[in-house]
């Protein structure tokens, strides 16, 4: 039964490859839609609010200026979380960092042996956050043209992240942290060029997943799993196909939040929920930018506790940050859109492949 059991399994994941392949052969103009619409996120949202923090947090653990954060900040992070050592910077400074920050500093940290690897594990769950850059550039401006929604978003995400680490103290307090001594400050070029680089290669890493993710959705939208799926959450939940098909969109990938109907304030729950969840394709990204070593289920758990929580919050406070959204959301207001430009972002990419090169030069000549 267990061979049937693994064959059957084996027969599905054959067929559901070969079909995926024969998508991409046969439905060309989705495919170079989906990758156009991926790309251009990422040049126009992904790279401008995630590299330099890429880059920021990596020089953070690598340079020891987290352990140096550690010392003031230990008593206040034991006390209401049981987080010793670098555990509560990297804590506090994930939460507006964006989505695969915290693991990767996590992961960082524990190669150095700062922490252990199931505290990396357990922790990535909680050191998670979509960061205000991704907030209020590609959800609350885009969709409700005002700041008030994305306050209420990075509220309640925040929030939803401080309410699991209080009732991971506990498991938290009970464990013992790696003997380390106190590290010397790496001020260096060294440590700023690899930071700089690999927070060049986790972006590449990122903009490749989130364009993957972006064929995988294209292809569940032509097969008609999207908008079947859709119609069941629509006659259940009660809100409109359109919405559900955008919600079901960013739970596979949450960058594709500009597909939701603007100005409707009634899904915002959900979309706090979403935000805090990261969507599959940030799951991924935390897999593909820690090279495995973050065990995903755990990560996977404490976001879909944290996405509850979330909405919770984000259902009880919208009356105190939404107040005066109402009579501006029925207002006529209309403007002119002007698209971010990807030039920046271009140039940016160029100029780290300049630096790649020059780097292995050198260490080639060394």
């Amino acid at each position: 039964m267990k061979n049937f059991r693994k064959s059957a399994v084996t027969a599905l994941k054959i067929f559901a490859a070969a079909f995926f392949a024969l998508f991409c052969l046969t439905s060309t103009d989705s495919v170079k839609t989906a990758v156009e619409s991926a790309l251009t996120r990422c040049l126009t949202v992904v790279v401008p609010s995630l590299y330099a923090m890429m880059i920021v947090s990596g020089f953070l653990v690598r340079s020891g200026i987290i352990e140096k954060l550690a010392g003031p900040l230990s008593k206040a992070g034991r006390f209401f979380f049981g987080m010793d050592g670098c555990i509560f910077p990297i804590f506090l400074f994930s939460m507006f960092a964006g989505y695969p920050v915290g693991a990767k500093m996590l992961c960082t940290a524990a190669e150095k042996g700062d922490i252990s690897e199931k505290q990396a594990n357990l922790l990535s769950g909680v050191c998670f956050g979509a960061g205000p850059a991704f907030i209020f550039g590609c959800i609350s401006s885009q969709l409700y043209g005002s700041s008030a929604a994305g306050k209420l978003i990075l509220f309640s995400t925040i929030s939803a992240n401080i309410v699991l680490a209080l009732l991971l103290s506990l498991k938290l307090k009970s464990e013992k942290m790696p003997d380390k001594r106190c590290a010397n400050l790496r001020l260096t070029s060294d440590v700023l060029m690899d930071s700089i680089l690999c927070g060049g290669r986790s972006m590449a890493d990122i903009c490749i997943m989130i364009t993957a993710f972006s064929v995988f959705t294209a292809f569940l939208a032509d097969t008609g799993a999207v908008s079947a799926a859709a119609e069941l959450i629509s006659a259940v939940s009660g809100i409109s196909p359109q919405c559900a098909c955008g919600l079901l969109r960013c739970l596979i990938d949450v960058t594709a939040a500009d597909s939701l109907p603007q100005n409707n304030y009634s899904i915002l729950p959900a979309i706090c929920s979403l935000s805090s969840f990261g969507g599959l394709c940030v799951i991924m990204q935390i897999a593909a930018v820690t090279a495995g070593k973050i065990r995903l289920l755990p990560v996977v758990i404490l976001r879909i506790a944290a996405a509850v929580i979330s909405g919770i919050i984000c259902r009880f406070a919208m009356s105190f940050f939404l107040a005066g959204e109402a009579v501006q959301a029925a207002e006529i207001n209309v403007s002119v859109h002007q698209a971010a430009s990807p030039v920046p972002s271009v140039l940016l990419i160029i100029m780290t492949i300049i630096l790649f090169s020059e780097y292995d030069k050198a260490a080639g000549v060394s």
